[in-house]
């Protein structure tokens, strides 16, 4: 191992064991969100979430299949052209 890969295994150790966790919240905030309100409004949130990440995962999707189709389409792709 060298010593570069030491410290960042440390460094990743200490990032990941030192850290309190996080309450973003206020007490109000948190107070209102565990209302029953509250909680129809964590789960819209929720959904918006993954309906926003929909969006890019489609189009690398997309973009993705058509450059393999177009790759396995070309004739003599993968180098069997001979050489001139």
């Amino acid at each position: 191992m060298t010593r570069g890969t030491a410290l960042l295994l440390v460094a990743a150790a200490l990032v990941v064991l030192g850290t309190d966790p996080a309450f973003a919240q206020c007490a109000m905030c948190r107070r209102a969100l565990q209302s029953p309100e509250g909680q129809h409004m964590i789960g819209a949130f929720r959904s918006g979430i993954l309906f926003l990440l929909a969006a890019p995962f489609a189009v690398f999707g997309t973009v993705a299949t058509l450059a393999v189709r177009r790759f396995r389409r070309t004739p003599g792709a993968g180098g069997d052209e001979p050489a001139r």
